[in-house]
């Protein structure tokens, strides 16, 4: 059970089971989600409170592709450019993806000290986002997905996730509903099969279980607010 928790932040979303000396949380409306030098500071002023990691935060300009990038340590925070996934395996390192319905999906390999935040929209997960990074950072250290613990944040469930058959059609059957008016698509069960397929154990993938687009949800939606609304942070420090 994932379990809602008051911060500096306002309320953040934690997982369970998390490893020892390792953060993973994402935000909620409490918080708007979009970052500067001085917001980066007190995102990070949480990890090290909650957390007692002291950590810099690293962060993508998110384009919807299906690109990864490697994050070090560094003396402040950092976008990198036109990515949508990052890994690290330096400590002191926190990595933030922007999400306003799209699927956050946070990867921790505890035994080798390597973390990974992915944005995986269905542009994303149709370019197989987290299947690539899996392989990237699997051919770049010794990253084992037998040992990850994956954590699929808060994101728009097939309850929601209408989508025209142009969308709907560039997913396996199993994950498309065409018992409605229009298609709905479950990205979380079929980035759920996509772990499993690397080798990550199912029980060792924990979904929060959480419809930003929901009425009554707690996150932040693009479907829901409009252009103008806010982003969930999915953030992971070590």
């Amino acid at each position: 059970m994932w379990t809602i928790e008051q911060t500096s932040l306002g309320r953040i979303l934690v997982p369970p089971r998390l490893p020892p000396e390792v953060a993973v949380f994402a935000t909620t409306v409490d918080f708007e989600g979009r970052i500067t030098p001085l917001i980066s500071k007190r995102i990070e002023a949480v990890v090290q409170e909650r957390f007692g990691i002291d950590a810099t935060l690293a962060t993508c300009n998110q384009v919807h592709g299906a690109s990864i990038q490697r994050a070090v340590k560094e003396t402040a925070w950092r976008e990198c450019d036109s990515c949508d996934a990052l890994w690290s395996d330096h400590r002191q390192v926190a990595l933030g993806i922007k999400v306003a319905d799209c699927l956050p999906i946070t990867m921790v390999d505890p035994v080798h000290s390597v973390i990974v935040n992915v944005h995986s929209g269905w542009r994303g997960a149709v370019q197989q986002i987290t299947a690539n990074a899996v392989d990237t950072v699997a051919a770049e250290t010794s990253f084992d997905a037998r040992s990850t613990f994956a954590y699929l944040g808060p994101s728009i469930r097939a309850c929601c996730f209408e989508t025209g058959e142009e969308v709907a059609s560039r997913f396996d059957d199993r994950y498309v509903d065409r018992s409605r008016s229009r298609p709905h698509v479950d990205l979380i069960g079929y980035t759920t099969a996509s772990l499993r397929e690397r080798g990550i154990p199912a029980g060792q993938i924990f979904d929060s279980g959480h419809c930003t687009r929901c009425e009554g949800s707690i996150f932040h939606s693009y479907r829901r607010e409009g252009k103008g609304g806010g982003r969930n942070l999915a953030i992971v420090a070590q």
